[in-house]
This record gives C-alpha cells, sequence and structure tokens, in this order.
C-alpha cells in the first residue's frame, strides 16, 4: 500500500510537470519553424509588419504543423546578408533584388526552384522571360513578384501637334531622335527629352543606351568579372547622348535632373519624352496635374548598328528560398512563398483601395511591371477592377506592348550596379553634356579601367 506522503509526493511531481509544459510547450515531432521576413520595428514598417503578421495567423491555420518565425530583415546590403547566413539566422525565405542571382545561386546559398514550379498551378501564369534575371546554369532560383521594365513615357498631344507618328514595337534611335527635334521648341522652352543625369540616376539611365547599343557593363569570362563599358557600342551610346546636347540641342537648357526632376519637366510640358519604370507618370499626374490621356507608353527605341536591340533596365525583385534550411523546411519555405500570392485576397485589397485615392482627388497613377501573362486570370481580374474604376485607377499600355515589354528587359550590372551608376558612369555623362570638346571613348576607358581594379578585381 502506498503511503499517503508518496501519494502526495507524485501528485505535486505530475502538477510540477503540468506546469513545465504549459510554460514551455514541447515542439510536436512533426512541427517545422519557418523563419520569414518581417520588416524592422520601426514606425514607417509597422502597418505593413501588422499585415504580415496577419498573414502568418492565416497562413499556420491552412498549414497545421508549421509554425512561422518572424525574422526582422531587408536585402538592404549583401553584408548584413553574409553576417546572417553565416551565422545561420538568415530567413528561410527572402525577397531579393533581381541582381542578386549569379551572386547567391554560386555559392549555393539559394535553391534551384523548377521542381516546385513543374507542380505550381499558377507556372503558367507567369511569362517565361520574367525569370530571366534568376536563371543560372539552365535552372531558375527566383519568382519574380515586383519590379519594372524601363520604357519610354511620351506626349500624346505633343507628338500630335507637331507632326510625329506615335512610336511602333520596331521604332529605332532614327525615330527616337526625330521625335525629339519635331518636338523641342526652345523659345517656348520644351525640350524633346529630358534624360536623367545627376547622382546615380544619371549612369543608371546611361546603361540603357549601351543596351541599346549592344553593349554591356559587366561580363562573366573564363570565371573572372570584366568591366567591358568602354567598347564601342559603349562609346557609341555616350555619344548619341552628347549628340542630343551639343549636335541636336533637345534636352532642357537645365539639363542636371535627377528622378524626380524630370517627371516634373514631363508633367509641365516642359519636354515631350523621359525614360520611366513605374512610378514617374505618378508625379507627372499628381503632382503637376498632367492630363493622364495624354502619357502615352513605348518600348525603348532599339539602337544602332547590327548588334542594335530594344532594351531598357529591369530591376526588382524576386522571392528566393535559402539553400542552407533542412528539405522539409524548403518545401514549408515554398508554400510560403506561393501563399496568397497573386490571388483574391490581393484583388479585394486593390478594389478597396479605390475610394481612398477619390477621398485624396488623386490618381492611383504607377505603372506596375506585373511578370504575368495578360490572359492570366489574375491580370483578368485586376483588369476588372480597373474598368470599375477608371475613374481614379490608370493603366497603359496595348496587350502587343505589355507582352513585348519583358523581351526588352535588360538586368542590372550583377556586381556593384549602385557604385557603378553613380561613381563611374554619372561623371562621364555630366563631362559630356558639360563640355562640348569631352571625349567620350577616353572618359569611358579611364572610368572602365578604375572600375575594373578598385571593385571587379577584388571579386575576381
Amino acid at each position: 500500500m502506498v503511503s499517503r506522503k508518496t501519494r502526495v509526493f507524485v501528485l505535486l511531481v505530475s502538477l510540477t510537470a503540468l506546469l513545465l509544459v504549459s510554460l514551455f510547450p514541447v515542439k510536436a515531432a512533426n512541427q517545422i519553424t519557418l523563419k520569414v521576413v518581417i520588416g524592422p520595428d520601426t514606425e514607417d514598417n509597422r502597418a505593413q509588419n501588422l499585415v504580415t503578421l496577419e498573414k502568418i495567423k492565416r497562413f499556420e491555420a491552412a498549414n497545421p504543423g508549421i509554425v512561422c518565425k518572424p525574422v526582422p530583415f531587408t536585402y538592404t546590403t549583401r553584408q548584413d546578408f553574409f553576417i546572417k547566413q553565416a551565422s545561420r539566422s538568415a530567413p528561410d525565405v527572402l525577397d531579393v533584388w533581381a541582381t542578386e542571382c549569379e551572386l547567391l545561386a554560386s555559392r549555393n546559398w539559394i535553391i534551384p526552384l523548377d521542381d516546385y514550379i513543374k507542380t505550381w498551378d499558377k507556372a503558367d501564369w507567369i511569362i517565361p522571360s520574367a525569370f530571366d534575371p534568376f536563371r543560372y546554369k539552365g535552372k531558375i532560383y527566383g519568382i519574380p513578384f515586383a519590379g519594372y521594365v524601363k520604357h519610354v513615357i511620351y506626349n500624346k498631344r505633343m507628338f500630335r501637334e507637331n507632326g510625329v507618328p506615335e512610336p511602333t514595337l520596331d521604332w529605332t534611335w532614327d525615330d527616337f531622335l526625330n521625335a525629339a527635334i519635331k518636338c523641342t521648341d526652345k523659345e517656348k522652352g520644351i525640350a524633346g527629352f529630358a534624360p536623367m543625369t545627376k547622382g546615380g540616376e544619371g549612369g543608371w539611365a546611361l546603361t540603357d543606351f549601351i543596351y541599346q547599343a549592344g553593349g554591356e557593363c559587366e561580363v562573366y569570362e573564363n570565371g573572372k568579372w570584366k568591366a567591358v563599358f568602354d567598347s564601342p557600342e559603349a562609346v557609341t551610346a555616350l555619344q548619341f547622348l552628347k549628340d542630343l546636347k551639343w549636335k541636336y540641342d533637345v534636352l532642357p537648357a537645365n539639363w542636371s535632373n535627377g528622378w524626380t526632376d524630370v517627371y516634373n519637366i514631363f508633367g509641365s510640358e516642359k519636354a515631350a519624352m523621359v525614360f520611366d519604370a513605374d512610378w514617374g507618370r505618378n508625379v507627372a499626374i499628381n503632382g503637376q496635374g498632367m492630363d493622364p490621356k495624354d502619357i502615352g507608353v513605348a518600348i525603348m527605341p532599339k539602337g544602332p548598328g547590327p548588334k542594335g536591340r530594344h532594351m531598357g533596365v529591369q530591376g526588382g525583385n524576386f522571392y528566393v528560398i535559402n539553400a542552407l534550411s533542412t528539405r522539409e523546411v524548403q518545401d514549408a519555405a515554398w508554400k510560403w512563398l506561393t501563399f496568397e500570392l497573386w490571388d483574391e485576397a490581393d484583388i479585394k485589397a486593390l478594389a478597396a483601395s479605390a475610394d481612398s485615392f477619390r477621398q485624396q482627388k488623386q490618381y492611383r497613377a504607377q505603372f506596375e511591371y506585373i511578370p504575368l501573362k495578360p490572359d492570366s486570370p489574375y491580370i483578368k481580374a485586376r483588369q476588372e477592377v480597373f474598368a470599375q474604376n477608371a475613374d481614379v485607377f490608370l493603366s497603359w499600355g496595348s496587350e502587343e506592348f505589355l507582352l513585348k515589354l519583358p523581351e526588352t528587359a535588360h538586368i542590372e550590372p550583377p556586381i556593384e550596379a549602385q557604385v557603378l551608376y553613380a561613381q563611374f558612369l554619372a561623371p562621364v555623362v555630366q563631362a559630356v553634356l558639360s563640355d562640348k570638346n569631352a571625349d567620350p571613348a577616353k572618359l569611358l576607358k579611364e572610368a572602365n579601367a578604375r572600375f575594373q581594379k578598385e571593385y571587379l578585381d577584388h571579386v575576381n
């Protein structure tokens, strides 16, 4: 017979065990912990972080056995990611810049997604070329979800009044130049074209012309990175920009303009054409009161010679899965990556935002590059929302334009793109526009050699 003291002791042990379990629950045998990205806890992130936390609740309810652990993280510097990756504290699902595929895939830090994509019911929605920035050695390493492809926006009324035909899908630099010349009116202070020339935007904009002429900025050859923006094609591009100023005089009298500046110029109808990616026309319409009906869109003009092509910089973000995660976590990461992506919840949120624009007496005027086919269910649903809210929701481009645009995309330089733009290419742009006697070939040769020595040689 068990004594009363023994029974009391056993009871106390049992109660203690129950208390410990309630305070420190034991992880279920099949429970998977998934590290997902949430923004740092700052005032400007809090609204979006609440949205993410609500999404986590819905995801966990739909996927019993997976528990999400929010990890404050933003892919703003590679160094921060390197540190987290080394300590295995980086998220299991990441969204990274479109420039990062070579870096991450070559180091086996992200996994190929081809097997997942084969069984994904939305895979056929995506325009195949939209995967290109994250193709590496024949495999797909990322899912595009937000981005841009630079193109031309032009003032349709100014084209019409000056007898300029609207751009076609096969227009060239000659057509672009003809339009710029005919629309320029120096007495009225109107320029045919307003390029970005100040700050990093100046270098960013020059690369569009380099790609159109058939040139490149960086290439990977024999296991090493090589700077090549001193090529004959790159020189042709810089010379063309110089000629727009000194030979044809179609640029604004004050040519030193940054990102916002050119859209203010365009919106005030002091320029007939500018390059845009996504948000520029929002400045022109909501900031300057430009009539949305006057804005046309065109793919980039084709550069000269046998290497000439329709090209504009493509940037944006891709979802990737961390290769250091276990296979079961990677499977969970794929579920998170595709959860509510391009679904009805997003469409409902879009429709709900219309009243806010009406109350503010503004338009939803940005151009969004969504990497989906025009006949995909998501795009069709968006079109219905836009049609129902045409008084505040603006869209641009024919189906032909929207299908062609991804084919004109050129990814940004993979190594130190922002440094290249601001410190090496922008100065040569400013040099040729401020000095009629500046030598494009000499400037590019010197800048190319310095970038190779100061950056690419260290990477190699």
